[in-house]
């Protein structure tokens, strides 16, 4: 899939061919007339130094525009809707996805996502905006959990057993002001937790794995939201998922939270270290 150029590299590079052909001008001149060759060197410079002065201003009016929508989204109270963008679907692996850090974007979703953004009144213009707005907020995702880590005792998922790890998300969610029933353990029917808040019923299936979690594990998910009367599930992992888990979990609207976002949600609340 060809990326489509921006203005500013249009114009950078219709700046390089004019810079070209003028230099194999002045270099017929050279050769001809010198007296020319010097007046038309000059005239020159100062267009080369017209386009420096375009291009700085072109970017220093984008620089300035981005960090007003930056500002804008947290007048606007849309924090949370770019996290849950991040959380929710920032890990395509496929070779068209944008991809930054350890994160992956499908396209076609960033457009609808604009789209969205647009009907909340936030002034963003297309994808690029949006990239940018995105490694500004995984940037301080990263840096809080690398600041976080090096202030506090880091704890290992690896130690826990699947009980321990729905115990600490047992505290996790206590914290955040939800009721939790803790009904995990045999015949739990695939329902290791469900979350009550705001009228909201959610089954949690919860996973203490060290290697990628699969599609089982969104299957038995699915099952016991029915099985629970919830109006949400969620899929907690202390690893990442497949291709093929994330796939699966897409289409039954399973809301997958892994490695990374319970390290976050972990930090965040219990100010806790984990890895």
């Amino acid at each position: 899939m060809k990326k489509q150029k921006s203005l500013l590299e249009e114009f950078i590079d219709l700046m390089g061919t004019i810079t070209f052909l003028y230099a194999l001008f002045l270099l017929m001149l050279w050769f001809g007339n010198r007296q020319e060759f010097w007046k038309w060197t000059f005239v020159g410079l100062g267009f080369v130094l017209l386009g420096f002065l375009i291009i700085w201003v072109i970017i220093w009016n984008k620089d300035k525009r981005r960090k007003f929508l930056i500002a804008s989204i947290e007048t606007k109270g849309l924090k949370e809707d770019f996290n849950n963008f991040i959380n929710r679907f920032g890990r395509e692996k496929d070779r068209y996805a944008w991809k930054y850090i350890n994160y992956g974007f499908n396209t076609q979703r960033m457009n609808v996502f604009i789209k969205t953004l647009k009907e909340k009144d936030l002034k963003i213009k297309n994808i690029e905006d949006l990239k940018y707005i995105l490694k500004k907020f995984i940037d301080d995702k990263e840096e809080m959990l690398i600041k976080n880590g090096f202030e506090s005792k880091q704890l290992k998922f690896s130690a826990l057993s699947g009980g321990d790890f729905e115990n600490l998300l047992v505290r996790l969610y206590e914290s955040m002001g939800y009721i939790v029933q803790h009904p995990g353990g045999r015949g739990d029917q695939g329902g290791d937790l469900v979350l009550n808040k705001n009228g909201q019923r959610i089954l949690v299936q919860a996973k203490r794995y060290s290697g990628d979690i699969g599609n089982a594990a969104v299957q038995q998910a699915v099952a016991a939201k029915k099985y629970y009367d919830c109006n949400r599930v969620m899929l907690i992992g202390s690893s990442n998922f497949t291709r093929q888990a994330l796939d699966l979990a897409s289409a039954n609207e399973v809301e997958l939270i892994g490695k990374r976002e319970i390290q976050e949600l972990l930090l965040s609340h219990l100010k806790e270290g984990w890895d």
